[in-house]
Formats: structure tokens, sequence, C-alpha cells
């Protein structure tokens, strides 16, 4: 993490959570950022061009209609129903406590009227209230498959141990709970609350890999077949704490071997082969846990992250390519105020995951993501804190040496024309 350098900050007016970073993917490949703080406020980070040309980062409240005062944001998540234009929907799931009970609801916010250019603003004045009768947990959208024709759902986990499906009834703009079991097999039989859902799909989506975790510890992978809805393997396991992240990746870099596509990016090439989908567990009282090659290998092959729980819960984690190798480390977000950089390490026939850097925030480290906001075709590495939002660029410098190491390299693979004279 040594190129990553503090591009912008901005803080929160009351805290967030586990659940509470999202971001909108705009259809010129450019991203931004929304971060809900507990006490109703919502937050949108983007990079403008000013005048003279020059990068200015801007930080505004967008004023989302319908959230009651009192009420608390628990999670947020935004899709886009378009993969060539601007076509958001945000979901907010909330909690108003009364005197005698606590009310939660779900909230969903889109302009209905596709034809028109989109505006975060207007789209925020329009709201579908869902009352629930359980307190949410984590709010995520999957892609679903029925009869090769493809939609974008919610799910949405809650304290009466389900994973609640919601569909769009488009003509009617309105939403309607559809039947987990149904639709989404694997989610339907949770010993406990669902704390973290990951969802993959392969390249003919004719496989989902679903895998979730539970606050009572227990993790369960599936491979569901998309034609008969049905599980067609599982493998289970319990740890000894609340499960705060699962993430499905390949150590590979999607430029490198795309095989493997996460819900709702654009799908790359394929390649021959493909590559082994690995499974990361981190729990709030155990070290992180990587299950190398999860659908060949099952739960048999563990790598543990040592020392990643030296800094006490960790609550979030992430598998991006930072160092733009072309391989993938893990990031690991604690509550103990550290970021570690884990990187695998590979002799003869062993395989290890070794820390490769460290940074210390001032706050917990709640969520992160990494992806391009600025619009220069480099990621940004973004994490949310206990108290506001880092922003972190890599240095210029170094991405302009790895740059040209990479095409000189290019150049001498391709075969140099003769000249015709």
């Amino acid at each position: 993490m040594e190129d990553l350098v503090d591009a912008h900050y901005f803080t929160l007016p009351s805290q967030g959570n586990i659940y509470t970073l999202t971001k909108l993917s705009m259809s010129n490949g450019i991203n931004k950022i929304l971060a809900a703080s507990l006490r109703r406020k919502v937050y949108l980070f983007e990079y403008s061009i000013d005048e003279n040309g020059s990068l200015t980062p801007m930080v505004k409240e967008i004023q989302f209609t319908y959230i009651p005062g009192g009420a608390e944001i628990i999670s947020i998540d935004a899709f886009s129903k378009s993969q060539t234009s601007n076509d958001f929907v945000i979901g907010i799931t909330i909690t108003k406590s009364g005197d005698d009970n606590s009310e939660t609801y779900l909230h969903i916010y889109s302009e209905w009227d596709s034809s028109s250019e989109f505006s975060l603003e207007n789209a925020a004045q329009n709201c579908l209230m869902l009352e629930l009768s359980f307190v949410p947990y984590q709010l995520c959208h999957a892609e679903l498959v029925v009869g090769g024709a493809r939609e974008v759902v919610w799910l949405l986990s809650g304290s009466d141990h389900k994973v609640h499906v919601f569909r769009e009834d488009s003509p009617n703009h309105s939403y309607s709970e559809a039947s987990t079991a149904d639709f989404f097999p694997e989610l339907s039989d949770a010993p406990s609350v669902v704390t973290s859902i990951c969802m993959r799909y392969d390249a003919s989506y004719s496989r989902r890999i679903s895998a979730f975790g539970c606050n009572c510890g227990y993790v369960k992978v599936s491979v569901v077949s998309v034609e008969k809805r049905e599980v067609v393997s599982s493998w289970d396991m319990r740890f000894e704490g609340f499960i705060s992240s699962v993430q499905l990746f390949t150590v590979e870099s999607l430029l490198r071997c795309p095989s493997f596509v996460e819900l709702r990016d654009e799908a790359a090439a394929s390649c021959d082969q493909e590559p082994p989908l690995n499974l990361l567990v981190t729990c709030v009282v155990e070290n992180a846990i990587t299950f190398m090659d999860v659908l060949n290998k099952g739960f048999s092959c563990v790598r543990v992250l040592v020392g990643s729980a030296q800094f006490d819960a960790v609550l979030c984690s992430l598998a991006a390519d930072i160092d733009m190798d072309g391989q993938k480390e893990i990031l690991i977000g604690t509550f103990g105020q550290e970021l570690l950089v884990y990187k695998l390490k590979t002799e003869a026939d062993d395989s290890e995951w070794q820390l490769l850097s460290q940074r210390t925030f001032a706050n917990p480290i709640q969520a992160m993501m990494y992806l391009d906001v600025s619009g220069d075709g480099v990621r940004e590495l973004i994490a949310l804190t206990l108290r506001g939002v880092h922003v972190m660029q890599h240095d210029s410098k170094i991405v302009e040496e790895k740059f040209m190491s990479r095409f000189n390299s290019l150049k001498l693979k391709i075969p140099q024309c003769e000249d015709a004279s």
C-alpha cells in the first residue's frame, strides 16, 4: 500500500456500519459513492471537472424522502437496471422506534420514467415503501435468471433467520416478495441471521455459486443449477463467532482470466481454463481463512491469514489487485483500526497468504471498495470508517512505471511486420 496516497476524506455526522457503503456504476465507466450514516443522512461522493480541467472532489447530501425523524439507516445498496444507461434503483432499510415497538421498512427509490436522463435528486423523491415484519440486516442485489431472461432482484436478510427476495412488477411500478425456496433455494435453510451474502455466475450463466455466513458462525457454499433451480452440491461448517464477510474470488485478476463474473458487472472475454474459485471468510473472533479451489476441494484446502485477528474484530474484507501485478491481494479491515494486505506466495506445491503491508487508520474500518471514481482508468481504494470515508489513489509515477513496463513487455510479444518495400 506504499503507493496509495490520501486523495480525499469526508466526515459523516454519525457512524455507519458494515452495510452502509455502496456505489453507483455509471454507464461511462466512472463510479460514484453513496455513504449512509446512522441518523438518516446519505452522502454522494464524486469527482467533477472544473473550468480549468482539473478534477475536484464533491460531497453533497442527498435528501431521500420518507425517512422520518428519529429513524436509523441500517443498510443501503444500489444497482442499474440497464448496462447501457444510468437507470439506478437505490434501496435503503430503516428502523424507527416507537413508544411500544419498532417499525422497519425497505425504501426503494427510482425514476420510473426511464426515458428521461437519470437524476439522483429526482430518484430520491420517488419512494416505494415496503413495511417489514423483521429487523433488516444486509441489503444486496442479485441477478436472477428465469427462462433465459435476466432480472435484478433485492435480497434482504432479516432477524427472522430468512433471506427475503423482492422482485419488481414493472407495469405497476411496485415490488413484491417472492419465494426464496423457488428462486434461491440455497438461501432457504439458514440456522440464524444471515450476515453476509456473496454470489457469482459462471461464464455461461448455467451455474450460480452462492456463499453466506451467519451470526452464529455458520458458513455455507452452494452450487446451483440455474435451469433446474436446485442445489447441485454444497459444503458447510461452523466458526466460533459472528461472520462479518464472505467473499468468492479468483486469485487471478479478472483482466487476465475472467471466467467468473460478479453479478451485474460486465462480462469480459472467457479463457480456456477457468481459474480456481476461492472463498474468503472473516469471523470477528478468529483469523480470516481462505478455502482454496472450493468448487473442487470443498473446505479441505485451508489457508489461514495469520495475524489478521491481532487487531480486534475483523469487520470487512476485499479481494483486489491493488499492486497491479495481475494477481489479487486480500485486504482486511479491523475494528482495531488496521488495514492489512495479504499476498499469496507459492513455493513448490505449497502456497500461503503472507502479510504484505499494513496501514493504521484513526478509526475502525467498516467497509471497503476498489473502483475508479476519478475517471482516469485507475481504481481508487475507498474505506468507510467509523467517522468518515477515505479515498486513496495510486501514486501517478508508480502507475506510469507499471504501465510502461507492461506496454514494453507486450510489444516484445507482438511479431513485428516486415517492411513491405
